[in-house]
C-alpha cells in the first residue's frame, strides 16, 4: 500500500489516476472525480481517456448488476471465462 500511497508503485501515474477516477465514477463521489480527473490530466490524459475510464467503470458494474440479478453461476461463468482466455 505504501507504494501505491508514495506513487513508487508498478503503475504509472496516468494510470493509477484513471483508475481512481474509474473508482470514484461508480461510487459516486463528485470531490474524488473532480481530483482524479485534475490528477490524470496533470499526468497526461486526454479527455477521450477520461471519458473511456468512466465508461470502462459503467460497464463493469452494469454487467456485474446483470450477472449477480440473474444469479448466474459463478463456478460456470469462472469456467466459461477461463476458457474464453485459456492460451495454447
Amino acid at each position: 500500500m505504501k507504494d501505491v500511497e508514495d506513487g513508487e508503485g508498478v503503475l504509472d501515474p496516468k494510470t493509477r489516476e484513471l483508475i481512481g477516477l474509474a473508482v470514484a465514477s461508480q461510487i459516486p463521489c463528485q470531490s474524488c472525480i473532480h481530483y482524479h480527473r485534475k490528477a490524470a490530466m496533470a499526468n497526461g490524459a486526454t479527455e477521450q481517456e477520461l471519458r473511456e475510464a468512466s465508461a470502462v467503470a459503467a460497464n463493469t458494474r452494469h454487467w456485474s448488476a446483470i450477472l449477480y440479478g440473474a444469479e448466474v453461476d459463478i463456478d460456470a461463468y469462472k469456467a466459461s471465462m477461463d476458457a474464453l482466455f485459456a492460451t495454447e
